[in-house]
């Protein structure tokens, strides 16, 4: 028999026949969230899990077509941390072949956003539903490598600025838009790199690490789920159709006039019926999040999905943004050597009525002190100008012709 006349044998064919089916893992009797919450509480194993899990089920069911404004979903952890699996889970929930890596282009990522965002990706009128980026371990270097993949996903959050114009070899500039759900997994700190301030803000962190480093309180969640035959291997899973159940959600029309609902009730001016702790930016980046929990049943009310939000917030505050570098560590304790004796006779003053002292610290005292630490090898970097001006802005001082002054 020759290659030409063979039966072509595709392996997608005896696969299907011998991988589990999803519709397997699936109860009809269940909504579509605690179907989506119960494959990956099986699939991703998370040290913070009642406070991540219905964050991370609920973001990779958004609605792309509705959403006015999103946070891009990192799974931050090292090897073997289970980081990768939302992204490749949520590209099967929205019907998409793969994830991206740190390999892919700008033009590939670009070209691949247009065609699953519109009806018609020349004249981009009409937007198709379920759009959604998802990269599987995307470096450092690859944002400081391709300065349009860090705009895309910089400028890619809000549906009101996510245009960006890129120089074409003609001289002329393309225009583009990048709006979408984005999910990125790295071993890299990408939320504490100096080089990319702009686009923490922007950040819904979530941290993985393997079951082996989970302390004792983080495993006492899974005390009656067995590591080694509970644990479900995405890759081993047939998804083909799983996508339709996310499509007839959001093809609902009941459930999109909710979800209008729901965004205006959270977002009208005026005095609300709620309050909340967050930042007005983090309230600004999780207002979709929670809209779609609300339709979905993540949360009963509005207040509880503000609850839950308030303390994951409160949670990253606490322990993954302030998990500072060496460099930062040093100007936060060479801030203190310099001015916190005048802080504690400022607030004496200001009790007794009387106006503080302006803070200021010498640049040139700052730039000797890094010097210092730089010729001993204690900071992870060798910072530039830049790199300074940003860490000093992010611990609450600016520069000024005066010295370094603390925002007020």
């Amino acid at each position: 028999m020759t290659q030409e006349t063979a039966i072509y044998l595709d392996p997608n064919d005896f696969y299907k026949q011998e991988m589990e089916s999803w519709e397997e893992l699936w109860n009809d009797d269940l909504t579509l969230y605690q179907n989506v919450r119960s494959i990956l509480s099986q699939s991703v194993l998370l040290p913070q899990r009642d406070l991540m899990l219905p964050i991370l089920a609920t973001y990779i069911l958004i609605p792309s077509k509705w959403a006015l404004i999103l946070p891009i979903l990192f799974s931050w952890g090292g090897k073997g941390s289970g980081k990768s699996t939302t992204a490749i889970f949520a590209n099967k929930l929205h019907g998409k072949n793969q994830t991206f890596s740190s390999t892919d282009t700008f033009s590939a990522i670009r070209n691949a956003l247009d065609s699953m965002r519109w009806i018609d990706p020349a004249e981009k009128e009409m937007e198709k539903e379920g759009a959604i980026l998802a990269w599987d371990n995307l470096h450092i270097s690859t944002l400081k490598r391709d300065e349009r993949i860090y705009q895309l996903l910089l400028f890619g959050y809000s549906r009101a600025s996510d245009k960006i114009s890129i120089a074409q070899p003609d001289g002329t500039n393309r225009e583009f838009f990048v709006f979408s759900p984005k999910i990125i997994s790295s071993v890299d700190d990408i939320h504490l790199c100096p080089d990319f301030e702009e686009l923490h803000r922007r950040l819904l962190v979530i941290p993985h690490k393997s079951f082996e480093e989970f302390n004792s309180e983080e495993r006492k969640l899974y005390q009656d789920f067995d590591i080694f035959t509970d644990k479900l291997d995405i890759d081993s899973i047939h998804w083909e159709g799983i996508e339709e159940k996310f499509y007839s959600f959001w093809n609902n029309t009941d459930n999109c006039k909710l979800y209008a609902k729901y965004r205006s009730m959270l977002t009208r001016k005026g005095k609300k019926e709620f309050t909340h702790e967050m930042t007005s930016n983090q309230w600004v980046i999780t207002v979709d999040l929670m809209v779609t929990g609300l339709i979905l049943g993540t949360w009963k009310s509005p207040s509880e999905a503000i609850s839950h939000m308030d303390s994951y917030w409160k949670y990253t505050d606490k322990h993954i943004f302030s998990q500072l570098g060496a460099t930062t560590e040093h100007l936060k304790q060479f801030i203190e050597e310099e001015v916190g004796t005048q802080r504690i006779l400022n607030q004496q003053l200001i009790e007794k009525g009387k106006p503080g002292i302006s803070l200021v610290i010498s640049p040139q005292k700052l730039k000797n002190r890094i010097a210092y630490h730089h010729a001993r090898g204690e900071l992870e970097i060798n910072p530039r100008q830049q790199d300074i001006i940003i860490i000093m802005s992010r611990l609450g001082w600016r520069l000024t012709s005066k010295g370094w002054m603390e925002k007020k």
